[in-house]
């Protein structure tokens, strides 16, 4: 559990969407990616950034309806352990955390140095050292107001996201008029086909993209501080959709500027809008710097939620050190693992930016294999935990099976190719091998080796976590809603099944007519038992649950011969008897049987 009840209080769903946003720093990411994208993929750029999109947005569903059945703010980590074991588990949580860690510096960096630079002091922002020690600073200030958890940092959290996201906006209009302006290259092949460049390139640059979208879930960490869990889930999915119309809006006039010069950088600042923002916004090119730099320090903060509330959650179940799910008494913030991941990530950021300017840089991109690793880790864990739901009806299959197995599989591969492309340490950022590997590859296997490390030791000490035994999901606990939320128009028929399948059977038979010419056709299953409370009535409406389910099959295959099309299921929260009037009086049917 996280620390915070929040029923009549908490996030609501634009917060929770801000942070979803935020976390992606979506301006620091866009301007960072588009140049060395467009250099891989040229004018297939946008198109990139959307089949980058379709694999997370695939996985977005994994998180959704895992969401709605274990609201734990250790996602991932809570899912995987529950579905696949805990040693799947233990990975993807600790995984999580290490790419917050890895992050944090570049983004302190980032808002420092463009926060001085949108006051014009750019002697200082070229002061190296000067740079890493006010980095770490606010890695640490950061750290401290994720702690206090005020409502004002929530809400300045929220105005800083809604801020950058309209500056990004307003940057894709001018280019727009720009272009038009010019002249925009006709549209050709190379547009609509991202390989043209070949399989190696179209892969780098769609971790890239992964990259740019990668932080939209730590809205789903935050199921119970929501005021309603359930909108912890939506706000993750309404933030991948507003990541993408921003970023393919703006994707789509830089890549039309930098065809100009073949797609190189045009400046030196290595972020594209950053270099082209005096030629589109003219005196106001300033908002640029405003957005990388509100974008970066907005980030700082929110990015510390997914790692912070995956630590706690393993804290809380074994997986690591119980003192790491403590609390703040009164701010009810996860403070031990947030001031943990504070210092290990100010340690190594000024640990890596003491070896050399570009070394943070490799360190970045090993980042989109850590993501890949644990977005697709999740798609296949929200399979094999609703197998019996994928096999139960069509909106099952695509939704808990389809859908995340395939975005599942797509990160995979991306991963595989992935990290192929990274393996020659000639081609880093720093030019030389770490470890015998290229730096990106070194870190993300670093990541990995601690991780086994602490999985040995806690198998030597016997945890109680490594015998976590897997689930599935029963009928009961339906990733969709199982009738209260389902809206059904007056008339059609009503089919009471709380009876043996024969004797429903029977009674379509004898009013088929009737029944082929109703609209919609509902079935009826009472799932609240009688004279029982406690354990035994919770056991007893999953077995009723799971009756049902099966007998909804059975009655479908003989309505659908008949040639009725639109049959819907309603488990009613009744027993046999009252579940028939209830649904009559929400109804209203023109046909009972």
């Amino acid at each position: 559990m996280c620390p915070r009840e929040a029923k009549t209080s908490g996030l609501s769903l634009v917060q929770a969407i801000a942070i979803g946003v935020n976390t992606t720093s979506p301006a620091f990411s866009l301007a960072a990616i588009l140049a060395p994208m467009a250099l891989l993929v040229g004018y297939a750029t946008p198109l990139v950034l959307i089949i980058s999109f379709i694999p997370m947005a695939l996985t977005s569903l994994a998180f959704m309806y895992l969401n709605r059945r274990d609201p734990d703010c250790g996602t991932t980590f809570s899912w995987v352990t529950r579905a696949i074991g805990p040693r799947s588990g233990f990975l993807g949580g600790w995984t999580i955390a290490a790419a917050g860690v890895l992050v944090l510096g570049s983004l302190a960096e980032t808002a420092i140095k463009y926060g001085l630079l949108t006051f014009g002091l750019d002697s200082l922002a070229a002061n190296r050292w000067l740079i890493i020690t006010c980095s770490a600073i606010l890695i640490l200030f950061m750290t401290g107001l994720s702690i206090a958890g005020t409502d004002s940092s929530i809400g300045l959290q929220t105005v800083l996201t809604f801020v950058q996201i309209a500056i990004l906006l307003i940057f894709a209009a001018a280019a727009a008029v720009l272009a038009f302006r010019t002249s925009i290259p006709a549209i050709t092949s190379e547009w609509l086909n991202p390989f043209t460049h070949g399989m190696e390139p179209l892969v780098a640059a769609m971790l890239l993209g992964v990259f740019a979208f990668w932080g939209w879930e730590a809205a789903t960490n935050l199921s119970e501080e929501c005021r309603r869990p359930a909108d912890a889930g939506r706000a993750g999915a309404i933030s991948t959709v507003i990541l993408l119309i921003t970023y393919v809006s703006v994707a789509f006039f830089v890549v039309i500027y930098l065809g100009q010069s073949g797609f190189y950088p045009v400046g030196e600042s290595g972020l594209v809008i950053v270099d082209m923002s005096e030629v589109v916004l003219g005196p106001f090119a300033f908002l640029i710097l405003v957005a990388v730099a509100l974008s970066a320090l907005a980030s700082t903060q929110s990015t510390m939620v997914p790692g912070s509330r995956a630590v706690l959650s393993m804290a809380r179940h074994g997986a690591l050190p119980a003192k790491l799910g403590l609390t703040h008494p009164r701010f009810k913030s996860p403070w031990a693992s947030l001031l943990l991941l504070g210092l290990i990530a100010t340690t190594w950021y000024v640990a890596v930016s003491a070896i050399s300017e570009n070394a943070l840089t490799d360190t970045l991109s090993s980042i989109g294999i850590l993501v890949a690793f644990y977005y697709s880790l999740t798609g296949i864990s929200c399979v094999v935990y609703y197998r019996k739901h994928v096999t139960a009806s069509l909106k099952g299959f695509l939704l808990v099976g389809v859908g995340p197995i395939l975005g599942s599989i797509g990160l995979a591969f991306m991963l595989v190719v992935g990290i192929r492309s990274v393996s020659n340490p000639v081609n880093s950022a720093t030019g030389v091998p770490w470890l015998g590997l290229a730096p990106p590859l070194a870190v993300a296997a670093l990541v990995m080796a601690l991780a086994i490390a602490v999985l040995v030791v806690k198998a030597l000490r016997h945890s109680s976590y490594l015998s976590s035994a897997r689930q599935t999901a029963t009928f009961a606990q339906s990733p969709f809603p199982l009738g209260k939320d389902i809206e059904i128009n007056p008339g059609g028929a009503l089919v009471n099944c709380n009876a043996t399948v024969d004797d429903i059977v029977a009674r379509l038979i004898a009013n088929e007519a009737e029944l082929v010419k109703a609209n919609p056709v509902t079935l009826v299953f009472g799932i609240h038992p009688s004279g029982l409370s406690g354990a035994e009535a919770d056991d007893s409406r999953e077995a009723l649950i799971e009756l049902g389910e099966q007998t909804f099959r059975k009655v479908e295959v003989t309505i659908r011969k008949m040639g009725v099309r639109r049959c819907l299921r309603l488990f009613e929260e009744a027993n046999a008897h009252d579940s028939i009037a209830a649904a009559e009086l929400a109804s209203r049917p023109a046909l009972l049987i």
